[in-house]
């Protein structure tokens, strides 16, 4: 079981350790992640405040890198990764950790393909969450620990 963050106790739920503050942040961030991974399979706009900002900081990729401002920007953005990659875009969660009632950050692996080499690279999202809506996002790969994409076995 992993530890629990000092500040993670919650009387009204021994079996979770987080407050409810905190575990209404998670499930955002989850659902964010969900509408990645099934390519916006869904429309779940609302989990966006409206002037929401999301911040991709990889100077290896100037066509995406910057700001993208509110859910089209955001949805666009994933697009346009999607079809830059040879191979499409891939996101495989580690972790999610909430910090407070406004912060989670997510750990995953993002898989792409460049010229014909497909890519695992490591990446953190620090979401900002502010009155039930995320706000503000920055994502932040590992661009110097770049590697080639090793197929997980089962």
């Amino acid at each position: 079981m992993p530890p629990t963050p000092p500040d993670a106790t919650d009387t009204e739920n021994p079996v979770n350790p987080f407050p409810s503050a905190q575990r209404a942040n998670l499930d955002l961030v989850m659902r964010a992640g969900t509408l990645i991974r099934t390519g916006f399979a869904n429309s779940d706009e609302e989990l966006f405040a409206h002037d929401f900002v999301f911040h991709f900081i990889n100077p290896q990729l100037d066509e995406l890198d910057g700001d993208h401002h509110g859910y089209d920007g955001f949805r666009s953005f994933f697009e346009r990764l999607h079809r830059a990659s040879d191979t499409g875009f891939h996101n495989e969660p580690h972790s999610l950790t909430p910090y407070g009632d406004e912060l989670v950050v997510a750990y995953a692996t993002n898989t792409v393909g460049f010229g014909g080499t497909t890519l695992d690279v490591d990446a953190v999202v620090v979401w900002q969450i502010v009155d039930g809506s995320i706000s503000e996002a920055w994502d932040i790969p590992a661009i110097n620990t770049v590697r080639p994409h090793q197929p997980r076995t089962v």
